[in-house]
């Protein structure tokens, strides 16, 4: 599957969909001159660094904090490792070509995770407003890679509606209130209803993350220059399930030059692992913090892939050493050779970041209860 998708404004497709989970201060005192006072103020310091080490680690954006509430170790190790780096707003300048202003409306890069596969860029839009619950559109073209338009595989890109969905399955705001219904506004489709976002932060701005997954996997996407290009930006109506229509209220030029750093962080195995007499053998198996990919032997031609059905056993999740498991989905299937059979499946994790240190195999979902209880051991 190698042909390029464009999957506008996900958060659209249909609220059974929406997954998030809710997200997750020092006084100084003046040094008196005595050695022994300042011998304690250090031993004072150092716990309250231990206690408060929180500050040292930057908040993820609001977006990405919803999707992978990241613990405090996970922060540290992806600030680290570079998968994360984070630009604090008023530290952007607009000659750095982090920051880009037109028609009152300015473009800022926010936040960016990158490993060898895939990309989430997070961008703070200010200056474009809509009335509550109204739903933002984007006009934008995935851009180039140090000049070259064929860098990636697939994009998409979604504009966070703070909306959380709470352990106990309920959805709500930030702020603790129930998400409120929407409807389409197709009469004849009234009784499907909808979340209505709140796409503007208490600063006014949105937050927009563009989601690119790269043709090449092997990390030599990194340390290069990412432009993306904007040209408007309007409202978008839902009158039908699948029936979106924009309006474009606002059209300028928006350049972007975004540095790709990230990590190549991994870990790789070879299951050689056959799921049953007649299942795929799956040979090798890389993860990554975000994403990861595997590659199957199959015995014949994979029957229903014309009709985009997905080899089976599907991922699951990661299996850490806790017991406990970040799940993942598979974002791109296809043959790496046809004809000899050769097979791949690419995965994203999708409620957390996977600690590598950690991670000490692979589930699977059984075909015929769709339960997560195949399990693959990286060793």
């Amino acid at each position: 599957m190698n042909g390029k998708e464009i999957l506008k404004g996900l958060s659209y497709i249909d609220p059974a969909y929406v997954e998030a989970a809710q997200p997750r201060t020092t006084d100084r005192h003046s040094a008196a001159s005595k050695p022994r006072f300042l011998l304690i103020a250090a031993i004072a310091a150092t716990l309250l660094l231990l206690l408060t080490g929180a500050a040292a680690y930057s908040k993820w954006a609001s977006g990405l904090e919803a999707a992978y509430h990241p613990s405090e170790g996970i922060r540290k190790q992806s600030e680290q490792n570079g998968l994360s780096v984070t630009y604090p707003q008023e530290t952007v300048q607009e000659d750095s070509g982090l920051s880009v202003t037109d028609q009152g409306i300015t473009i800022s890069v926010k936040q960016t995770l990158v490993d060898a596969l895939q990309a989430k860029i997070v961008l703070s839009i200010q200056g474009f407003q809509l009335p509550d619950g109204v739903r933002p559109y984007v006009y934008l073209e995935p851009g180039t890679l140090d000049g070259d338009p064929e860098f990636w595989s697939s994009f998409s890109y979604d504009v966070y509606d703070g909306i959380l969905l709470r352990d106990d399955g309920t959805y709500v705001y930030e702020d603790g209130t129930p998400a409120a219904e929407d409807y389409y506004t197709d009469d004849d489709v009234r009784e499907d209803g909808f979340f209505k976002g709140r796409y503007f932060r208490p600063d006014g701005s949105m937050e927009l993350t563009l989601d690119f997954r790269f043709q090449n996997t092997d990390g030599s996407v990194l340390g290069k220059n990412l432009t993306v290009y904007f040209t408007g930006f309007g409202q978008e109506t839902a009158v039908s399930r699948g029936n979106l229509e924009q309006e474009q209220l606002v059209s300028g030029n928006w350049a972007l030059t975004i540095p790709l750093n990230g990590t190549t962080d991994a870990v790789t195995a070879t299951p050689n692992y056959r799921f049953g007499p007649e299942g795929p053998t799956l040979l090798t198996a890389t993860i990554g913090p975000m994403s990861g990919r595997l590659n199957y032997q199959l015995d014949s031609p994979l029957e229903g892939f014309d009709e985009l059905e997905l080899l089976q056993p599907a991922i699951a999740g990661i299996r850490l050493k806790d017991g406990s498991m970040v799940s993942v989905q598979s974002r791109t299937e296809g043959y790496s050779d046809l004809e000899k059979l050769l097979f791949y499946v690419e995965f994203e994790a999708r409620e957390g970041i996977v600690d590598l240190s950690q991670a000490t195999g692979l589930v699977f979902r059984d075909p015929q209860t769709y339960e997560p209880t195949i399990e693959v051991p990286l060793t």
